[in-house]
This record gives structure tokens, C-alpha cells and sequence, in this order.
């Protein structure tokens, strides 16, 4: 950290080395103070051509940088008259006039003589604005005694004579001319051409390595900004800029359009720089920023609307604002080269609302646009880390140009010997690997075998049962299921339905699932007489008893029915829900008041009760039983289908047959887990009581 501040300090000590030696240069003064006609006070001015001593008005000269305030509607002439002595100090000689920059365009005379101009006035209405105005009067042309100076100046939206005008020696007014071209103009053009210059030297890089998009990017904000920096120096190029473009189209795309192209491309560049990521809904919000104030700058119909949208600088703010965030958040972060971005992008929004303060909102013409100094600044910054990532890449490679090639000789060796490990693990690996395919094998016998034992104690077909309309759907996830589901019937009367679930999976739960089907189909029948709730309990004992020290467990519902009387015991299982035909509401079968949970089947060493529930079936009432595979199943997005799902599709179904009940609850199961795998046996039944 200490080094990085080292080398900020280096790049700013150059910076203004630079500067003030610039300063310095433009400045110099000669010793003995020059002899000037003072041109900043006593002028008046007239609205009218060719207009006589009389109607030339006397006004506040400070209104010299507002010219436009005096002009009706700001649009048309403006004719500015002064008159002078020439001392004798400046006598029998040309003399030169330092007018300043004009806005928009002048023609000058003095005594009536044309001595100059800059600009175009309409139909090809072109500013001249950033042009410092020097003309030559032949001494031909002056009075020994009162002269006149007057300056024809076209006005639209703006017009103003800025800067101390006068008239001195030749040489001193294109002294002060130089000076002030090279500070509002020179120094920019420069600056443009060095832009250009980075911008063709990181498209080089960029084309050697295209991984690296921050290149491109960099020598995009260049060439922009070079664009930009056009409006400060286009009256310095060798050829008519004006004849090519309008000066309306030239002010909506350079002056006004660019400045939020650049400020966008800024921000996409630091954030690949410091490999940020943005969300889309902020990235949207910078492109409003961008596409709004261009809309509106472009649709301006001319330079008098045009002008009136300042305002649509105030945009760019916050995502200055938003630059600097992605450049502390990235500080906060430790990310390299941070701190130096902090440094060089922090006088820039300084400059930058100081430039929005005095032109926008204090209106002082005269005081010269400075943002493209801050901004250079920036870009010098962006320069350096950009160079200083390249140098320490370049170390990098030759750091391991010098060592690849011990390197390469130790991974050889390396290599050599864990080629030699491999050799003899992958022999040991094919040798258990056959033996895994041989324990496969067998397995996937032994798998059938049981699979096709299981399903020969499931009968394929239900009996029409007198009064109960009855189906189910049974799906195992795997050869052998560890769902076990039972009818009780006598004939045609239905007794009783159980659905119960064989914890774990494979073999083990299977033969416990046929070990339990018997036992549970046995202790039904033979205590047919005794309480429900003992009859459970015998089934608990049982296969307690029966599997041993095997760990598989039941969970499930158990049902006796007597005509429309149905006794119910959940051991463990989900919810059981009961769909009542009367206003078709679903509600669960549970005890109206909180008591405790029945305790589940087969699990030695603890005392279980089992209470029951008693309840009477109406005509067209319905009852869904299901495994836990069909509420714990699970969408793409993570979530379960659950039981309050279960609920509401078995009430969404509607008052047809047990069957499309089934199919409604199914289809709706199947569409929420579309796209994921069912990793669960699957079983549901559904009875429903039609006398």
C-alpha cells in the first residue's frame, strides 16, 4: 500500500510539474509594462443596422458575458460601438485589438473599415465561441484624433465578449490571443491527440490479447473523450470543420451527447476493471441515464431549446455518485488498484461541479472550462494502472520463463512416479471393479427376486365394493418398494384399508414390507372383535417381534369400516384429509383437541399407544391416504408439495368419482415437480363413501 501511495504522489508531483511550467511559459511578462487602449468599459450598443450616433444606447458593461439579455427573444444583432484616442506611445504604427473570445460570431471594424471576424452567422450559423479574437489596424486606417471601434455580433441563445479586451502593439495583443487560445483551446487539442495516441496503442494490446476487455474499453473512453475535447479546439484544425456538419448537429452530439456516453463507458470500465458484477435492474438504470437525456438533447429543434436543456447535465451526477460507490465498494473489498482510482476520479467530480456551478448556474462565460483538465487527470490514472497491471504481468511471465524450465523437469519426475502408483492402483482398481460387477450382478438378482415376491401379495385388481367407490395409485421408485397398502373385505364389504411406509429403502425394507403386509392382514382379521386401538397394538407387537434386531420401522393409517362408520389410527404417517360433499371443503382427520401423537410400528424398546378416531361418512363424502413421497416431494425451485397443497387439490377436485379425484390430486402433484426427479415410492388411495 505504502509503494501505491508512493507512485500517486510521483504521477501528481509530474502532473503539476506540467502545469505550472505551462503557466509559467504563458505568462511571462516583459519587464516594462506594454501601453493598452482599455477596451472593457464605455461601450453602447444598437439593435439596428447602419444605425446612427443616437440609437446606440449606453448600458452596464458587465453584461458583456450576457449579451443575449439585451436582444429581443436572444436571437438576431447586436452591434457594440466604442471610441478611442491612440496615445502617443502607439502612435504611427499598426496596432493589434485583443477582443477576447465572442460569442457567436463578430465582424469587427474600426472607422468603418472591416479589420476581421470569426464565425458564421445564418443561414450557416456556425459559434466561434472558444476562438481568442485578434485583429490587425493598419494605421491607415486611424484617426490622429477620436476613433471607433464596432463590432457586429450575431446572438443566439448566448453572445458574449469575455476576457479583458484591448488594443495595444501587434505583438502584445497576439501575445494575450496565444495565451488564451492555448489555455482554452491548444492545451485541449493537445491533450485530444495524446488521446488518441492511448486509444491506438491499448486497441493493440487488446487485439494481441482479447481476454483483456479493459484495453478495448480504455481506448473506447479515449477516443471519446478525444471527441468531446473537439468542442474546445475545432476552430484550431487545419480544415473547415464548419462546412461538414451543421452547428446544431455538431452542439446535440459533441457538446451534449457525449459527455453521458463517456460517463457510461467509465462506469462499465471500472466495474470489469475491479471484476465487480452489477445487477441487471442497475445496469437498465445507467442505460436510462444514458438513452433519456440523449432523447432529449437530440429532439431539440434548435440552439435556443438546446441551450435551455443544461439542466439535462445535472443526469450525469448520479451516476458519478454510482462510480465512486463501485470504487469505495471495491476499496472496502482490498481490490488492487482501488486506492489509485479513489485518488484520480476524486478531483474530477469536484472540477466537474464546480464547471455546473460557475457556467450553468452563476452564468461567468469568461471563467474557462476546467473538467477537461480534471478529466485528464483521470485519464493519466487509468493510464498508469493500466501499465502497471502490464509491467507486473510482464514479470510474472518472465519470472516463469526463468524457472519453467526446473519446473518442468521436477513435474516430470513427479509424473513419472505417479504414473508408476497409478499403474499399479488401476490394476487393483480393475480387480475390484470386477468384483463389483460380479456383486452387482447378484444384487440386481436378488433385487428381481424380491421385487417379483412383493408383487405377488398385491392382488392386481379391487373387487367393486357395495357402497365405496375405491382407488389407488402405487408407483414404486425401485424394483422393491417399501410402501405396503392393504384392502380388508368380505366379498363385496368393505372392512377396512391400510397404507403404511417401510423406513429405509433396497432389500431390507422389502422383506419387511412382506413381513409386516402378512402380520397386519392377520391381526385385522383375527381381532376383529377387540377395541381398534388393541388391535393396532397387536400389530405393533407382532412385527416388534417378528423382524428382530432389523432397524426398519413402520409409519401409516389403519381404517376399520362398519357400513358408514369408519374408525381411524395414524401411527406417524402425514395427515389424512376427509372431503365432505356437503359444501366440499376438505378438512383433516385429527382430534378436535391437542393430544398426544400416536407413537409408530415396530419400534422395539419404547411403549406405544394408539388412539382412535370415530367418524361417520355422508353420501359423497371422500378420504385421500397417502405416503409421504407425495407431500415431501420437492420442485426445481426446492420447494415441497406439502400437505396444505394436498388439501387443496384434493378440494379443487371436485364432486365427480373417487377416480377423478385421484387424477385431479396426480396432475397436480406432477405438474409442481415437473423437471425434477420423484426419488420416493408413491401411493395414494382414495375412498369415497356412495350408498
Amino acid at each position: 500500500m505504502k509503494s501505491k501511495f508512493s507512485k500517486i504522489r510521483c504521477i501528481a508531483a509530474a502532473f503539476t510539474f506540467v502545469f505550472i511550467s505551462a503557466v509559467f511559459l504563458t505568462s511571462c511578462k516583459a519587464k516594462k509594462e506594454d501601453v493598452k487602449i482599455d477596451l472593457t468599459q464605455g461601450w453602447t450598443y444598437s439593435l439596428v443596422e447602419n444605425a446612427g450616433s443616437e440609437d446606440f444606447t449606453a448600458f452596464d458593461n458587465a453584461k458583456l458575458g450576457n449579451l443575449e439579455t439585451l436582444v429581443p427573444k436572444q436571437y438576431g444583432f447586436i452591434w457594440l460601438k466604442k471610441t478611442f484616442t491612440v496615445p502617443e506611445e502607439l502612435k504611427n504604427q499598426n496596432l493589434g485589438v485583443y477582443l477576447g473570445r465572442i460569442s457567436i460570431a463578430d465582424e469587427t471594424f474600426v472607422n468603418g473599415s472591416y479589420i476581421g471576424g470569426e464565425g458564421k452567422c445564418p443561414p450557416d450559423e456556425f459559434s466561434a465561441w472558444n476562438t481568442a479574437r485578434f485583429y490587425t489596424i493598419s494605421q491607415a486606417i486611424l484617426n490622429s484624433g477620436e476613433n471607433e471601434i464596432l463590432i457586429k455580433i450575431w446572438v443566439d441563445a448566448e453572445g458574449s465578449v469575455v476576457s479583458n479586451p484591448f488594443i495595444s502593439t501587434v505583438d502584445t495583443a497576439r501575445k494575450a490571443a496565444s495565451r488564451e487560445a492555448f489555455w482554452n483551446s491548444k492545451i485541449n487539442l493537445f491533450f485530444a491527440f495524446l488521446m488518441l495516441v492511448i486509444a491506438a496503442y491499448h486497441l493493440m494490446l487488446f487485439f494481441k490479447n482479447k481476454n483483456e476487455k479493459e484495453n478495448r474499453m480504455f481506448a473506447f473512453i479515449n477516443i471519446l473523450s478525444a471527441l468531446y475535447l473537439s468542442v474546445f479546439f475545432y476552430g484550431e484544425l487545419p480544415f473547415a470543420f464548419d462546412s461538414k456538419v451543421s452547428f446544431l448537429f455538431f452542439q446535440k452530439v459533441f457538446s451534449n451527447s457525449l459527455p453521458f456516453f463517456i460517463c457510461y463507458m467509465v462506469i462499465s470500465f471500472i466495474i470489469t476493471f475491479v471484476h465487480s458484477t452489477e445487477k441487471k435492474a442497475v445496469t437498465y438504470i445507467r442505460l436510462a441515464f444514458l438513452i433519456l437525456p440523449v432523447a432529449i438533447i437530440l429532439f431539440a429543434p434548435d440552439y435556443r431549446i438546446l441551450r435551455s436543456m443544461r439542466w439535462t447535465f445535472m443526469m450525469l451526477i448520479p451516476p458519478m455518485l454510482y462510480l465512486f460507490f463501485v470504487i469505495i465498494r471495491a476499496l472496502v473489498k482490498k481490490e488492487k488498484d482501488a486506492v489509485t482510482l479513489l485518488f484520480g476520479f476524486s478531483p474530477l467530480l469536484v472540477i466537474f461541479l464546480i464547471d455546473i456551478i460557475v457556467h450553468n448556474i452563476l452564468k461567468i462565460y469568461s471563467f474557462p472550462y476546467i473538467t477537461s483538465i480534471g478529466w485528464q487527470l483521470v485519464i493519466v490514472s487509468l493510464l498508469f494502472i493500466l501499465a502497471n497491471r502490464f509491467v507486473n504481468s510482464r514479470r510474472q511471465v518472465e519470472e516463469l520463463n526463468r524457472t519453467l524450465e526446473n519446473k518442468v523437469e521436477e513435474r516430470t519426475k513427479e509424473l513419472s512416479e505417479s504414473n508408476s502408483k497409478l499403474s499399479e492402483a488401476n490394476n487393483q482398481l480393475e480387480l475390484t471393479n470386477n468384483q463389483l460387477i460380479d456383486a452387482k450382478k447378484k444384487a440386481d438378482r436378488d433385487l428381481k427376486l424380491a421385487a417379483n415376491v412383493q408383487n405377488s401379495f398385491y392382488n392386481p385388481s379391487l373387487p367393486h365394493f357395495k357402497n365405496w367407490d375405491v382407488v389407488y395409485q402405487f408407483k414404486p421408485a425401485a424394483g422393491v418398494s417399501g410402501d405396503l397398502y392393504d384392502f380388508f373385505h368380505d366379498g363385496k364389504e368393505l372392512q377396512g384399508v391400510g397404507l403404511f411406509d417401510v423406513s429405509g429403502h433396497g432389500i431390507a425394507s422389502g422383506l419387511v414390507t412382506m413381513l409386516a403386509k402378512n402380520v397386519i392382514d392377520r391381526k385385522f382379521r383375527e381381532c376383529a372383535n377387540l377395541p381398534f386401538s388393541r388391535v393396532v397394538s397387536e400389530i405393533d407387537r407382532q412385527i416388534t417381534e417378528d423382524k428382530g434386531d432389523i432397524e426398519n420401522y413402520l409409519t401409516g393409517v389403519l381404517l376399520r369400516i362398519q357400513g358408514n362408520q369408519v374408525e381411524l389410527i395414524n401411527a406417524g404417517h402425514p395427515k389424512v384429509f376427509i372431503r365432505t360433499a356437503k359444501n366440499g371443503r376438505c378438512y383433516p382427520v385429527e382430534p378436535k383437541e391437542p393430544v398426544e401423537k400416536n407413537g409408530i410400528i415396530g419400534f422395539g424398546g419404547l411403549k406405544q399407544e394408539f388412539k382412535a378416531l370415530k367418524f361417520k361418512m355422508q353420501k359423497g363424502d371422500s378420504i385421500i391416504l397417502y405416503t409421504d413421497c407425495l407431500n415431501e416431494s420437492e420442485n426445481k425451485e426446492g420447494e415441497q408439495f406439502t400437505e396444505a397443497r394436498i388439501a387443496a387439490a384434493f378440494e379443487d377436485a371436485g364432486i365427480g368419482s373417487a377416480k377423478s379425484k385421484l387424477d385431479y390430486v396426480l396432475n397436480r402433484f406432477y405438474k409442481f415437480t415437473e423437471g425434477t426427479i420423484v426419488k420416493d415410492d408413491l401411493t395414494v388411495i382414495v375412498l369415497q363413501y356412495n350408498p
